[in-house]
């Protein structure tokens, strides 16, 4: 239930601990762990307080991450159904790969009653105050040192409310994370490492239709009708589906058009249907920035790619870095120095948890954005990259294949053995990058020699893509990244 927050503009205070800037699922829940913690907390958001907590999304969280935070798990109007995990489909959806695990399995949320519970909760744990209708416009500086922000709030009034340290949870368009002074935080976005989605929720009779695979998330890869993303299929519940469709982000003028014809029109079988909520939306793909911290200054959530870069779910990750900024920030605070040196173990929690799986994800999503169909179809038929490798070398670094199932992919791959060496060649990258994001320094001093390893491997990626570009087998468009 949306329960009313009013905030008189004439009591406004204009000094805190900690300000957070969206209050999205990492905003809010960085708040409430900072509150709970006895920070004075303010928490802003650009949205009418009855609307946060709208956003366009697939709506699937997993179980882990409650469990994790020691809260309540989504119930009653908040929680739309179940999920045991996702299936990714070839083109010809002859073949489908399971992706199960305690990350996956959780459920489909109704994102304005789980967002409005989230603010409800990190109210309630004691935030100083709440401004909605409140847009951030800019960053305040003191010694290089982020102090705050300036704000025009619901009367249009404009005015600066200062922090020791503030926390950008406002998405993937930043405005703060674009004007920050920084020569360790990534400003832009590159196009590539992004996809552009358009998304529909429709209604329907059980009569009319039913469900399909009611309890996974399903998701098609097809480089002819969603160039560089995917199809997707989420249930809601026993009437209604998540349907959406995310490729290039030079395919801006035609995502609309891909959608109807390639997800729309596969998945709605019946004329008898209400379109409940459309729209479209940008979501990165790709690794978390360099640095999700400066002096003063934190990232959460879409704000510093924070999303898996496989199927672009970014509410768990959100979560946990809302909840690993506050505790960092808490220690910060205690000892009076709230410097990026400071902060710095909140990029290493991140780095070194899912930053290590997302790093892994990301040569994979690079990968399968430049196989054709024809290959695509090929290696997932064939196992040569199976679901259970997937999850083994992204959630655990290691890959554990032995001399025999090494000669049957070999042998199933005979027909094709550039695609089977270099999905080998993949594997060993995805090892790679995984286990040298789980030794993220814990000195500032030894990032350097870290980041320059990190690019190392994304370069060999790119270089083994550049190389097969001329194998007409291999490739079908031109390279992106």
């Amino acid at each position: 239930m949306i329960r009313s927050h009013l905030m008189n503009m004439e009591n406004i205070k204009k000094k805190f601990d900690v300000i957070v800037v969206g209050a999205g699922t990492g905003g809010s829940t960085a708040a409430r762990f900072a509150a709970q913690k006895g920070l004075n907390v303010c928490l802003i958001d650009r949205k009418e307080r009855s609307q946060v907590g709208t956003k366009i999304c697939g709506d699937a969280v997993g179980n882990e991450i409650f469990d994790i935070l020691k809260i309540n798990h989504p119930k009653d109007e908040e929680l739309s159904c179940r999920i045991k995990g996702a299936k990714l489909y070839s083109p010809n959806e002859k073949k489908c790969i399971n992706l199960t695990d305690p990350k996956q399995a959780g459920y489909i949320v109704n994102r304005l009653e789980f967002g409005q519970r989230l603010l409800d909760e990190a109210l309630d744990a004691g935030v100083t105050q709440f401004l909605d209708n409140t847009m951030a416009l800019d960053l305040l500086y003191k010694n290089s040192h982020v102090s705050g922000i300036k704000v025009r709030v619901k009367n249009r009034e404009k005015f600066d409310l200062w922090a020791k340290v503030t926390i950008d949870a406002t998405g993937y368009y930043s405005p703060l994370r674009k004007k920050v002074k920084s020569s360790i935080i990534e400003k832009e976005i590159l196009k590539e490492d992004s996809i552009l989605c358009y998304r529909e929720i429709v209604k329907f009779s059980p009569q009319d239709q039913q469900l399909k695979d009611p309890e996974y998330i399903t998701i098609i890869l097809d480089q002819e009708k969603a160039p560089g993303g995917y199809i997707w299929y989420f249930p809601k519940n026993e009437t209604s589906i998540n349907i959406g469709l995310g490729t290039f982000m030079n395919y801006g003028g035609k995502v609309k058009e891909l959608y109807k014809k390639n997800a729309f029109n596969k998945f709605v079988t019946t004329t008898k249907f209400e379109i409940l909520s459309s729209g479209g939306g940008v979501a990165p793909v790709r690794r978390p920035l360099w640095s999700c911290a400066d002096d003063g200054f934190i990232l959460i959530g879409d704000a510093g790619c924070q999303v898996n870069p496989l199927h672009g779910g970014g509410i768990d990750p959100s979560m946990r870095a809302g909840y690993m900024a506050a505790s960092t920030i808490v220690n910060a605070i205690e000892e009076d120095d709230t410097s990026l040196k400071m902060l710095w173990p909140y990029n290493h929690d991140v780095m070194t948890s899912f930053g290590a799986e997302f790093a892994s994800l990301d040569l994979l999503r690079m990968v399968l954005q430049v196989l054709s169909n024809q290959d695509l179809n090929f290696g997932l038929e064939r196992d040569l990259l199976s679901g259970d490798e997937i999850l083994e070398i992204s959630s655990t670094g290691s890959m554990k294949l032995d001399l025999m199932n090494m000669a049957i992919k070999a042998f199933k791959g005979i027909s094709r053995p550039n695609l089977l060496l270099d999905l080998n060649y993949l594997r060993i990258k995805m090892k790679e990058i995984y286990s040298l994001y789980k030794k993220f320094p814990k000195d500032i001093d030894k990032f350097g020699d870290w980041k320059n390893k990190v690019i190392e491997i994304y370069d060999k990626i790119k270089k083994m893509i550049i190389k097969t570009k001329t194998d007409k087998n291999f490739l079908k468009s031109d390279i992106h990244g």
